[in-house]
């Protein structure tokens, strides 16, 4: 067995153990949002709460009232953390115009935080069993990482994205919102 070969199965495990039958595609270019994940734009953001790093339960709904950008990711996707970056520099630029990054992470809390260390990530990390449910009830029916939600002020979901966002897109997004 090959290490590439190795490396994917190990991939496949993991992902296996955390979300069911969620499968990440590693795709080049990842397709357009489908009609049924379309269909949600102008529509309510679910409440959901998930756990944060540091152990405390957090609820979406307290991010009301701010445009958010919702990013899915895990520490092992390379796309996810090529983006982050990005999302880090959002963050920093446009948080007291009001926007909220929160990343929501399928993963493991001790991988997840020594990223997020490391990284400098300078907005709330969320993870929990019921991660996958919630990506795939934003739209992610296809199970693509990294998956973004844009949510404006009210609380409707704006824009969707499979696959990596580029600062461009993401910052052409936000200023419409806020």
């Amino acid at each position: 067995m090959n290490k590439k070969t190795i490396i994917g199965a190990l991939a496949l495990f993991f992902v296996g153990a955390i979300g069911g039958n969620f499968l990440v595609k590693s795709i080049k270019q990842p397709p357009e949002p489908s009609q049924e994940t379309q269909s949600l734009i102008g529509s309510p953001l679910p409440e959901f709460s998930l756990v944060a790093l540091d152990g405390v339960r957090e609820n979406i709904k307290q991010w009301q009232g701010k445009v958010q950008i919702i990013n899915f990711w895990a520490t092992w996707c390379p796309p996810c953390k090529r983006e982050i970056p990005v999302l880090i520099e959002l963050q920093t630029e446009y948080a007291a115009r009001g926007l909220q990054v929160i990343g929501i992470a399928l993963d493991k809390r001790e991988p997840v935080s020594e990223f997020a260390d490391e990284a400098g990530i300078n907005y709330p990390i969320l993870l929990g069993s019921s991660a996958v449910e919630i990506s795939e009830q934003l739209g992610n029916d296809m199970g693509i990482l990294p998956y973004t939600v844009i949510v404006d002020q009210v609380g409707n979901i704006s824009y969707v994205k499979y696959g990596e966002a580029d600062r461009i897109t993401l910052e052409e997004k936000i200023k419409l919102l806020l």
